[in-house]
């Protein structure tokens, strides 16, 4: 018997006399590490066997159930997952090898990360905190591994789990404003806050924002606008256009300003840059404006869009007022920064009265030095040359990502932090630029070539054969 059957084997035998041990005397602990021991187990086997089924599993998550738990395990769902599918691909030999440009800033951003958390931390907390940042960012390299065609079946299936998390956010903002649905969700970890409504304050009225199991709705705007993106990129007819639809009526309902306004700007981008045919720009003029027009004539929305312009606005004149601290923050800082594990970035009493900056890049500066922040405009300068050359492209798909990225960098990351603060919203980040390296290869022609091997194989990449 082959060494791999022999442990198949034990694993069949001592698995089970453990975990019914555990069950039956172990009481409550011993329950807990009887189900954490399966899930061990089960993770193993297909990390080893079936390393493409990680993968599947971390779109639908992130998509479907981004802040969700490891069901009777405190482990954050997309978080176990991610190292999963990083894991996945070290051990695995991988179908694509080569770095691209992207990546290499991502890898900078990384370095210069780790440098300054090894400078500030002084508790495990600053280490907890990056690690879950590294994995969520980590994502992206690991995600490029994959021959294209798994990495869009990657997209597609993010974009079928975050349109089903989009319609039930839907149906908890229509019929059950109070969200007591959501704790139908509990063998994941949500429904257990007493509120879980999120609202917004116009002229004294509150407005319920949609968030549903992202949460936060700024984090929803975010992953939702991911999704927008990947759906106009990886799906074709009249299914991309429900799609669309609901995503972007979403978008427009979690009141997010920066994610409404990153696609406004994306598409005006498009429309200016792109040779595009006489007949796709009337039918994306026309289309998008019908959706926008139709987006304002919902009382809330409209004063949620207007009241971004006005003096008026608490949340712009707390911008304002953290820019203007923000010298004062770093004074004496400048070099590694604040600390990765500070309480503001945990507690939301602590971030309202410390009140720092939401600015994406200038957050980074904040919390890992000048050079993290440096690293993380490298990212967005060498998105946006991608974005730029989508948008020269011939394919109107292309250029709606590469406008998109664009828009998203120039509003959504200097008006609010979650890419920063929160992993689950980092790693749809992450997910944005391994999709904006895709559309910028397709519309190159310059796709990698994997050839028939396996997205992780045991054999060397000369063995692959070539297409």
């Amino acid at each position: 018997m082959s060494i791999s059957k022999r442990v198949d084997a034990a694993v069949i035998v001592v698995v089970p006399v453990i975990v019914t041990f555990l069950m039956i005397l172990g009481g409550t602990p011993g329950k807990l590490g009887a189900f954490a021991l399966v899930g061990l187990t089960v993770g193993a086997y297909i990390g080893l066997r079936h390393p493409l089924y990680l993968t599947r599993a971390l779109a639908f998550s992130l998509g479907a159930l981004p802040f969700g738990y490891v069901p009777g395990v405190h482990a954050p769902l997309v978080f176990t997952l991610g190292a999963a599918v990083i894991l996945a691909s070290v051990i695995h030999r991988t179908a694509v090898t080569r770095i691209t440009v992207g990546e290499m800033a991502v890898i900078a951003l990384i370095v210069t990360s780790a440098i300054s958390v090894f400078a500030t931390a002084g508790t495990t907390v600053d280490y907890a905190e990056f690690g879950k940042w590294l994995v969520s960012t980590l994502v992206a390299v690991s995600l490029l591994r994959l021959p294209r065609e798994e990495l869009e079946l990657f997209g597609r299936i993010y974009v079928y789990s975050a349109s089903a998390a989009a319609a039930f956010a839907l149906v908890i903002l229509v019929a059950d404003p109070s969200g007591r649905l959501i704790r139908y969700l509990s063998p994941f970890g949500y429904g257990t806050e007493e509120e879980s409504t999120r609202f917004v304050y116009t002229d004294g009225a509150a407005t319920v924002r949609l968030a549903g199991t992202y949460i936060d709705p700024n984090a929803a705007g975010i992953g939702l606008f991911v999704a927008l993106m990947l759906c106009v990129l990886l799906i074709r007819g009249r299914l991309r256009i429900a799609l669309a639809l609901l995503l972007f009526g979403s978008i427009v309902l979690t009141l997010s300003r920066a994610a409404l306004f990153s696609v406004v700007f994306g598409v005006l981008l498009m429309l200016l840059f792109q040779n595009l045919r006489t007949r796709e720009r009337v039918a994306i003029i026309g289309g998008f404006a019908l959706a926008f027009v139709g987006a304002l004539a919902v009382p809330t929305v409209r004063n949620r869009v207007f009241s971004s312009f006005g003096s008026g606005d608490a949340g712009s004149s707390a911008r304002g007022d953290a820019l203007v601290d923000f010298p004062g923050h770093m004074a004496g800082h400048w070099l590694f920064g604040l600390g990765w594990g500070r309480e503001e970035f945990k507690d939301p009493g602590t971030a309202f009265d410390v009140n720092y900056v939401a600015n994406a890049p200038l957050l980074s500066v904040y919390r890992g030095g000048i050079f993290t922040g440096l690293a993380f405009l490298a990212i967005i300068v060498v998105g946006a040359y991608l974005g730029y050359r989508c948008l020269r492209s011939r394919n109107w798909e292309h250029g709606f990502i590469g406008g998109g990225f664009i828009g998203f960098s120039v509003v959504a990351l200097q008006l609010d932090f979650p890419v920063v603060t929160i992993p689950a919203t980092t790693m749809a980040f992450s997910v944005l630029i391994v999709f904006l390296i895709l559309a910028r290869e397709k519309a190159t022609d310059n796709l990698p070539d994997d050839g028939e091997m396996p997205a992780f194989s045991s054999r060397r990449p000369d063995t692959a054969k070539t297409a």
